[in-house]
């Protein structure tokens, strides 16, 4: 559609159309609706406008990843040290955010708390995305903050995977050639736009777009799956190292 047609089904100017299609401004919410009824997007235009209203609380680094979170139909993450964010209570986040950054003051660590729980919100409505987690044995076994916030923690994920809101695996530590040693990444999938990776760094995530590559991210995912317990074995270890934490 051209702008006019555009600014004449919003009865808005064509200038503004323009500055929009620009990013020069940005749509008000009912405009970011009406664009949704216009194109027949089913609430993308309204979910890219909650992202961006809601980037000023989330650290600058992990803007990207925020934003495929929010827009993904399915999200797999693989992990070799940390439960990952959208799995985090707020106390294991804050013993991981109090390791991280050791001179960080206590403002900036709840601020960042705050962020992480912030962005388990897309996992309560009922169009959350798909999620899966592999996670290395070490990563439910390293006790964080300490015993009492690690119990809570691994009762959480057994609350995820129970409430059918996570699918969780475990690569055990008797796995003599795991395939995940290149460390951790996440594949974002989407109803409307191509699967894209993104592979953590100490200041940023890194996004693979290339086709090429994703599709190698995909087949190394599928083998540290391959070589990972089965869903039913991963929870009987989860509970069993719960219950180690408790003698």
């Amino acid at each position: 559609m051209s702008q006019g047609q555009v600014a004449k089904a919003l009865n808005v100017s064509s200038s503004l159309v323009s500055y929009l299609e620009g990013g020069t401004r940005g749509p008000q919410l009912d405009q970011a609706k009406a664009l949704d009824r216009l194109f027949e997007t089913s609430g993308t235009f309204e979910r890219l406008w909650k992202t961006v209203s809601n980037h000023a609380i989330y650290p600058v680094g992990s803007r990207t990843s925020i934003d495929f979170e929010r827009i993904a139909s399915e999200v797999r993450e693989y992990h070799t040290i940390l439960i990952p964010g959208l799995a985090q209570t707020a106390a294991y986040a804050r013993a991981t955010y109090t390791a991280m950054r050791p001179f960080a003051d206590e403002a900036t660590i709840r601020g960042l708390v705050a962020s992480r729980m912030k962005r388990q919100e897309i996992l309560e409505g009922t169009d959350r995305p798909l999620l899966w987690m592999v996670l290395d044995e070490n990563v439910i076994r390293r006790v964080l903050g300490d015993a009492a916030t690690m119990k809570e923690q691994l009762d959480h994920l057994l609350k995820m995977v129970e409430g059918h809101v996570l699918r969780l695996q475990i690569v055990p530590l008797t796995c003599r050639l795991p395939p995940g040693l290149s460390g951790p990444f996440r594949l974002f999938a989407f109803r409307d736009r191509p699967m894209v990776v993104s592979a953590e760094y100490v200041l940023d995530d890194l996004v693979i777009d290339e086709a090429e590559q994703v599709r190698e991210c995909a087949s190394l995912f599928g083998a540290i799956q391959a070589e990972a317990l089965s869903a039913g074995d991963s929870v009987e270890l989860v509970r069993l190292v719960k219950g180690e934490l408790d003698g």
